[in-house]
């Protein structure tokens, strides 16, 4: 079986930008990345057996994962789900991406707490009674070491025993490397979004990363050919698992 298309952090940074220069902007990239999030989401639910809405803990840090993650929430909440959030961001920067997602998961029902003053207490209040926890804290931008309330964050959800779904990397992993500088999130599940990325398949993530899954966000193939990316196949805009990060599993 050959191996999927794969990015680097800085690649898929610039897959992004490719995007907007072909007329997909942020916002719709977000939209889809949200609701594709939210539907593995649910799915994994279901893989419980779950027949009724159980809560859910959506960690949201600063910068697009973290807004991903809140759009995630929103869906979720909209879907019948108790949705707890916890977010590492300053809110008050109306008009952003973050702020405008916040306000929406609100509007939506979703229960926020700012991890701003006392995060360990935000965190527990997050993960209380969750059958699933999204992680949207750190994204592919991150390099180095996860710092002070994100770190502390991380070591917070690992010690919580909560199932946890990572949005493309899980936080305090390099999205390129596969390794660990510091403190890392355990996911059970880990959603890419456009492109696998280079770090989630190295053979030392993979007790890191869990289960990996491959989701198209409308990226236009031009912003694949402009970055010198081959283009993953992605019918039908299904969710895609990749088997042991080779291929899509048969």
């Amino acid at each position: 079986m050959t191996s999927p298309p794969m990015a680097s952090g800085e690649q898929a940074r610039a897959l992004d930008l490719a995007a907007a220069g072909l007329g997909v902007s942020n916002d719709a990239l977000m939209a889809l990345a949200s609701f594709q999030c939210a539907r593995l989401a649910r799915r994994l639910l279901c893989e419980q057996g779950q027949e009724r809405p159980r809560p859910l803990a959506v960690l949201a840090g600063r910068g697009n994962n973290g807004a991903d993650a809140l759009g995630c929430a929103r869906h979720l909440a909209a879907w019948g789900h108790p949705v707890r959030a916890a977010t590492l961001a300053d809110p008050t920067h109306r008009g952003d991406v973050y702020s405008n997602q916040l306000r929406a998961a609100l509007a939506s029902g979703v229960e926020v707490r700012e991890a701003t003053d006392d995060l360990g207490a935000a965190i527990r209040w997050t993960l209380e009674g969750a059958a699933l926890a999204v992680d949207g804290l750190l994204g592919t931008g991150t390099t180095g070491p996860a710092r002070g309330a994100v770190a502390a964050a991380i070591a917070a959800v690992n010690l919580g025993g909560v199932r946890v779904m990572a949005i493309d990397v899980p936080s305090g992993l390099d999205a390129t490397t596969g390794e660990r500088p510091g403190e890392c999130l355990r996911a059970a599940d880990t959603l890419m979004l456009a492109i696998a990325k280079s770090g989630c398949l190295a053979a030392q993530a993979s007790a890191w990363v869990g289960r990996p899954w491959l989701a198209d966000i409308g990226v236009p193939a031009g912003a694949y050919a402009a970055v010198g990316l081959r283009r993953p196949w992605l019918e039908a805009g299904d969710l895609v698992p990749l088997d042991s990060g080779r291929g899509p599993a048969g």
